[in-house]
């Protein structure tokens, strides 16, 4: 396993042959983790082929940005298959189960092209959007695939290395670092890292990227899957889709039955169920 990490230079751990225990280890105690060659070119061409041509977007100005520089895609799963394969990859499975738990489901699915001119985003923690007391334990996963190089000059993502255990917030002007990865590399991260998408200050290189954040299945998602995808298209998916999306069998379900059986026929009142006086009669 090739790791150039060390305390100087903090560009994270870079794993050829991805160790998952070592990437969630390494999630724990520095707040991130990057994996080199995530996705091969020819995945990475496919995607961004459709990511181009398929998927409306939208011109977004949030978290310090109103230069309306960044392009993003919400509800990707309600846009295009092209994807799936990626929310389903063993590894990304694996990593996001260690980092928060297995029971777990789609946060927000985002496409996002940083185009030259975009400003620097403020510093902020993902997971600061549930009014949660610090410390707390991991409920907020995110991965960044690159599509494009990440460089200091085109935008490359600010971190504070071990800012997720930190109880107090940060200032604006605390020391953070650039994470600069080749196309294909996922950077990973626990949701309480103070982070921020860069300025990019070239004059003809775009930065695409696909974000993935998962969180705790019984936490509310920011982008609300349920709705955000129709159920013609959840009918559609794998079942381990389905699933991440919020289809989950815990507690009563729907009426005591599976939402994916309720996804399937319809049927939101139990067959199994009557009225009192039925019961009274049995």
């Amino acid at each position: 396993m090739h790791n150039p990490y060390s305390p100087v230079d903090q560009t994270g751990v870079m794993i050829d042959a991805v160790d998952i225990g070592e990437v969630v280890a390494c999630i724990q105690e520095q707040g991130y983790a990057v994996v080199e060659d995530f996705l091969p070119q020819n995945a990475i061409a496919t995607i961004r082929a459709a990511f181009n041509t398929e998927v409306p977007i939208t011109e977004m100005r949030a978290i310090g940005t109103d230069t309306g520089r960044t392009w993003r895609a919400h509800n990707l799963l309600a846009k295009t298959r092209v994807a799936d394969s990626v929310f389903l990859d063993s590894r990304l499975r694996a990593i996001v189960d260690g980092v928060i738990g297995r029971h777990n489901q789609l946060n927000i699915t985002t496409l996002f092209n940083t185009l030259p001119g975009e400003t620097r985003q403020l510093l902020h923690q993902d997971d600061g959007l549930w009014p949660i007391p610090r410390p707390h334990p991991a409920f907020l996963c995110n991965a960044l695939i690159a599509f494009d190089d990440f460089t200091k000059a085109n935008g490359a993502t600010h971190l504070v290395p071990h800012s997720h255990s930190w109880t107090h917030p940060v200032d604006q002007h605390t020391e953070s670092i650039q994470i600069e990865m080749k196309s294909g590399s996922a950077l990973f991260w626990e949701g309480g890292l103070w982070h921020a998408g860069g300025a990019n200050v070239t004059e003809d290189q775009e930065r695409m990227g696909f974000f993935i954040s998962h969180q705790v299945s019984y936490l509310r998602p920011q982008e609300i899957q349920l709705l955000a995808v129709p159920p013609e298209v959840v009918r559609e998916m794998p079942r381990k889709l389905q699933r991440l999306i919020g289809y989950h069998p815990f507690g009563v379900g729907v009426d005591g039955r599976d939402p994916l059986d309720v996804l399937a026929d319809g049927i939101v009142v139990n067959p199994d169920a009557h009225t009192a006086d039925y019961w009274r009669r049995a």
